[in-house]
């Protein structure tokens, strides 16, 4: 696998889907599926998760502007992840006014879930308890009825059947430290798309000094240890 030049075998990605940010389109060609399932994983796979809701409703910043797919941004929830600030997703590109935020559904869930399933383009959703089969196959059924995307991260993110993507932060580091001192100002990560027909990788600023997600360089390697932050 080529990482600089995000090369790899092809994804099985649809031609038109839920947009993605520019950053993440040549790991993701066409966006993400609606109604599929998709895994976020790996340090940083809470800032990775905030970046697909960026993607699914920047358009609606710009005003006057619409997305890839004609429309003026989509519609986000994100469930059970109390600890994800709506400024981070913001500087990201996101629309705050299309964000749905749910800190705490409780033991009803599925129930949250399965309505925000029906009304939203994307659920980023924090799979904390070991997910019931039958709480699966309806949710799943649900997604794909309605087009709507849930993108699973959290301990339990792993024990859901029929995730057919994955993305996962496979390596990363924050810039901004010197010797003891400093500020850190951006995390440089290796993103990894995994699917049936192949994988792709690259590298990225998740965030970078701005907030934004852009294309980043292969770190040099050093040997100075890396300061990984799980966030």
């Amino acid at each position: 696998m080529a990482d600089a030049a995000l090369a790899g075998a092809p994804l099985d990605a649809p031609r038109a889907g839920l947009p993605v940010l520019p950053a993440l389109r040549p790991l993701l060609p066409g966006g993400l599926r609606p109604g599929s399932v998709v895994g976020v994983a790996g340090p940083g796979s809470a800032s990775l998760g905030l970046a697909l809701v960026a993607g699914a409703s920047r358009e609606a910043v710009k005003a006057g502007e619409t997305n890839e797919a004609g429309g003026e941004g989509g519609w986000c929830a994100i469930v059970g992840l109390p600890d994800l600030g709506l400024a981070a997703a913001a500087g990201m590109g996101a629309a705050p006014e299309r964000l749905l935020l749910v800190d705490e559904p409780g033991e009803r869930w599925p129930d949250v879930v399965a309505a925000l399933a029906e009304a939203v383009d994307l659920v980023l959703l924090n799979v904390a308890e070991r997910p019931a089969a039958p709480a699966v196959r309806r949710l799943s059924a649900l997604a794909r009825k309605h087009g709507c995307v849930l993108a699973l991260t959290g301990a339990y993110a792993r024990e859901w059947p029929g995730t057919r993507l994955r993305l996962r932060v496979a390596e990363s580091e924050w810039r901004g430290l010197g010797d003891g001192h400093g500020v850190l100002r951006g995390r440089r990560a290796r993103v990894v798309a995994d699917a049936p027909g192949g994988e792709r990788g690259g590298w990225l600023w998740l965030p970078g000094p701005d907030g934004t997600v852009t294309p980043a360089e292969r770190p040099p390697r050093s040997g100075r240890p890396r300061l990984d932050v799980v966030a």
